[in-house]
């Protein structure tokens, strides 16, 4: 399982990498803070998962998520943000996010997903 990180705390980015490195058959194939070098790594990698935080360096989550749902609409997408209010999820679901995670109080679930979509993914590979 590919997943590109797009988030522009680079402690985070961290953190987030090392969750990601603890996931048998998960792989970060990219990491970015940025809107256009993520585009970028999308055409480059062609991940089946993005992790996309809301605020970024340059650019926006939304605009990024809104992109890959046109572009790439089978490849998943997950919103893990500091901006958890029902405003934020709602405009995320409508723009297509399969998931969506505030990181103050969801980081566990967002891991437990990973966990959950890698072994899926080794279950398909197998078949």
């Amino acid at each position: 399982m590919k997943i590109l990180l797009v988030e522009d705390s680079r402690v985070l980015r961290e953190r987030i990498r090392g969750m990601i490195g603890e996931i048998p058959r998960a792989v970060l194939v990219a990491e970015t803070g940025s809107e256009i070098d993520a585009r970028s790594c999308l055409e480059k990698y062609q991940p089946d998962v993005a992790v996309i935080d809301l605020r970024l360096s340059t650019g926006s989550g939304l605009s990024l998520l809104e992109h890959i749902k046109a572009v790439y609409p089978a490849m998943l997408t997950i919103v893990l943000t500091n901006y958890g209010q029902p405003e934020y999820r709602d405009t995320c679901m409508a723009l297509g996010a399969d998931y969506f995670f505030d990181k103050s109080m969801n980081i566990d679930a967002f891991n437990d997903l990973l966990v959950s979509l890698s072994r899926v993914n080794a279950s398909v590979e197998q078949t």
